[in-house]
């Protein structure tokens, strides 16, 4: 999407990725240590948050200095190609997933996170054109057609933004509110509404818009206070989510009788904790103390590729969900069978990302690089 890449952004987006990957194989062990686990958000928020920030930074500049029509343009062949790649992903997901049912004792069509998958052979017309007209998604594979649609709001939202941010918020979360009140996409063939309701979704991408181009000139401001804060409230989550270690049993449903986390609609406590937890991050150090390490690159691959390593990761998570079956059914599934799969999966998938650049090596301009507002202590 743009030439002036920042290897934080394409960091997260990687890390986020890989905890999608392991968090589509119900039951792997690995599933324990992703973001779900230890907060009320997860790594859809950071995917959606970061492709705002990424969508201001390659095209908000265009925007601004009159050449709206060009970057609308080339937002719009982004979102065709988001478009075909998930109608290719769908496709090859269910030929995968009903070879497996049909020429094996595994049925991953009716399986409890199955998602619909049975639809397209029950009712191949609906099915097939429910999923062209991205009103049936399939469980696990259901981020893309909401990333398509942010994309083509996307000229608008950049518009908004570059004649005034708190124009762009209002309007923002005034469709927010009328999400949380029941507007909805509705979801055909089927019932209900989309799994990732768009017209809640957005506020996420245009808070991502909102906080690259506030921050494009000065950085993120460091407050001590409210690191603390952050960092009080992550570790709070990350109690209650975990029943306190297991110490407090149940105190996550309960929790869950008064705190609004629903991911569908995007809950309030989702959006707090993620940029609680954001703010805590993005000033611990991390990604200094990682950068230029082999871990650090590796993610920074998989992120710079976020389209091509999450269809591939898709499809890997699919073969783990087939493997995990079989392996439950003869008494073999083991955390070690789980995490040595996970390896192999994340091995194909940097094999895959250099092979890319290998072939079409990446173009840079450090000099565009923003940053962040550190602290005297010394920079985060």
């Amino acid at each position: 999407m743009q030439k002036d890449r920042i290897d934080s952004i394409d960091f997260w987006r990687g890390v986020a990725l890989a905890a999608i990957l392991i968090n589509h194989i119900p039951g792997n062990v690995l599933g324990a240590f992703t973001p779900r686990n230890f907060a009320f958000s997860d790594s859809a928020e950071i995917f959606v948050f970061l492709s705002g920030v990424s969508v201001w930074l390659a095209y908000g500049r265009r925007f601004a200095t009159g050449r709206a029509r060009e970057a609308t343009a080339a937002l719009l062949r982004r979102a065709g190609q988001l478009y075909g790649a998930h109608l290719a992903l769908s496709a090859t997901a269910l030929l995968f997933f009903g070879l497996v049912t049909f020429f094996s004792p595994y049925d991953l069509l009716m399986a409890e996170e199955g998602g619909g998958r049975i639809e397209p052979f029950l009712n191949p017309a609906a099915g097939l054109l429910g999923l062209v007209a991205l009103t049936h998604q399939l469980a696990f594979f259901n981020i893309l057609p909401l990333y398509v649609l942010l994309i083509v709001a996307a000229p608008l939202l950049l518009s908004l933004a570059v004649r005034d941010i708190r124009l762009l918020l209002a309007l923002s979360a005034a469709l927010y509110a009328a999400a949380r009140a029941g507007l909805v996409l509705p979801a055909w063939p089927g019932h209900n509404g989309w799994y990732f309701n768009p017209f809640a979704w957005q506020l996420m991408f245009s808070l991502g818009v909102a906080c690259a181009a506030l921050s494009r000139d000065r950085g993120v401001p460091y407050s001590a206070p409210a690191h603390g804060l952050a960092l009080g409230v992550s570790i709070g989550v990350a109690a209650i989510v975990s029943n306190c270690l297991d110490l407090l049993p149940g105190l996550v449903d309960e929790a869950g009788r008064y705190l609004d986390w629903d991911k569908s609609e995007l809950g309030v406590a989702r959006i707090v904790d993620f940029f609680a937890l954001a703010y805590a991050v993005a000033f611990s150090g991390v990604t200094r103390w990682l950068k230029g390490g082999r871990v650090y690159d590796f993610f920074c691959r998989l992120g710079r590729h976020a389209l091509t390593t999450f269809c591939a990761g898709s499809l890997l998570s699919a073969a783990g969900q087939a493997l995990r079956a079989a392996l439950d059914a003869n008494g073999l599934a083991t955390p070690l069978a789980d995490v040595l799969f996970v390896a192999a999966a994340l091995f194909l998938l940097d094999s895959l990302t250099r092979w890319i650049e290998q072939a079409r090596p990446p173009q840079r301009a450090p000099s565009a690089r923003p940053r962040l507002a550190a602290p005297a202590a010394g920079k985060a």
